[in-house]
């Protein structure tokens, strides 16, 4: 093993303080608001808390766990990320498999044709009258059927079908009597499991922060999603000076903490805290398999 030179400790030392410094920057803003969010409210807005609650508590998150209005958008983006996000990763790698085979007539006009649709849409308005005429509106459905399908994740799986599935395995399957579904479950998806994990990352990640949907094309309150709700609660005049009036009833009648040590702020940061550690907790499961299935399709074997 060679010995390190002066240098080498060097640029060791500088590079691990760099990048210890971007990884403070990074996380430093996630832990104020975990800290804020365990602080009490009336106490945090006096300053002076960096790094450790003042005065603990837990009176934040029992206030949003008993509005039923936040416990019901929760469960909305916790059903829309799941289904999303399979049905995603299914339609687009099947759509990529086909387009994948050189056998397919019309395959590279269909490529075309997608490559064209990926670089120029038809606008915001015309997806909405679309998306009236498929009666999707005001539904939970807006949230799943129109991310069914991505054709930059199609074109990435596309790439690692063809690099990295040997073609005399298909054409073993083949002559053994496969038919395209067989191979397609039996031996793309085992052999793709690292860019499942990675592409599902991050349409889950897309799925789970989306508030424009639920904004734009769904009015029924009790179909938005946690982010668009929370959007809506940070950007009213009135979520600026008080609780919502549902929450501050809920704290008004239950004995369990002092409705008047919560402010609206501490309530955010408790929001927050709820809206980002779920898809935080998820991110350890598919670590392993994140940084192999983010390069692979990327080169040619």
């Amino acid at each position: 093993m060679r010995r390190l030179t002066w240098g080498d400790r060097t640029f060791h030392s500088i590079n691990s303080l760099l990048l210890g410094l971007f990884a403070f920057v990074c996380a430093y803003p996630l832990w104020y608001i975990f800290v804020l969010s365990l602080n009490e409210g009336r106490d945090a807005n006096l300053g002076g808390i960096y790094w450790l609650p003042r005065v603990f508590t837990l009176d934040n998150y029992r206030v949003i766990l008993s509005d039923d209005t936040i416990i019901n958008a929760f469960w909305i983006t916790v059903a829309r990320t799941g289904l999303g996000t399979i049905g995603s990763l299914l339609v687009t790698s099947m759509v990529a498999f086909a387009l994948s085979r050189k056998e397919l007539p019309g395959r590279h006009s269909l490529l075309l044709i997608f490559l064209f649709v990926m670089l120029f849409n038809g606008g915001l308005i015309p997806y909405y009258l679309q998306l009236v005429h498929l009666g999707l509106i005001n539904s939970f459905w807006v949230y799943v059927i129109p991310g069914l399908f991505s054709i930059w994740n199609m074109f990435v799986m596309k790439t690692s079908f063809q690099n990295n599935i040997p073609e005399s395995v298909v054409e073993s399957a083949k002559l053994d009597g496969a038919g395209y579904t067989r191979i397609y479950f039996h031996i793309v998806l085992p052999f793709s499991m690292p860019l499942f994990a990675a592409l599902g990352l991050f349409t889950a990640v897309g799925q789970w922060n989306d508030w424009f949907t639920g904004a734009f094309f769904v009015n029924d309150l009790n179909l938005q999603p946690l982010p668009t709700y929370l959007q809506r609660v940070m950007s009213t005049i009135e979520a600026s000076n008080m609780i919502s009036a549902s929450q501050m009833a809920n704290a008004n009648s239950t004995s369990l903490y002092n409705p008047d040590a919560i402010t609206s702020r501490s309530v955010r940061m408790a929001t927050t805290m709820i809206t980002i550690l779920p898809i935080l907790l998820v991110y350890p499961f598919v670590q392993r398999f994140f940084v192999k299935g983010v390069l692979i399709g990327s080169v040619k074997e």
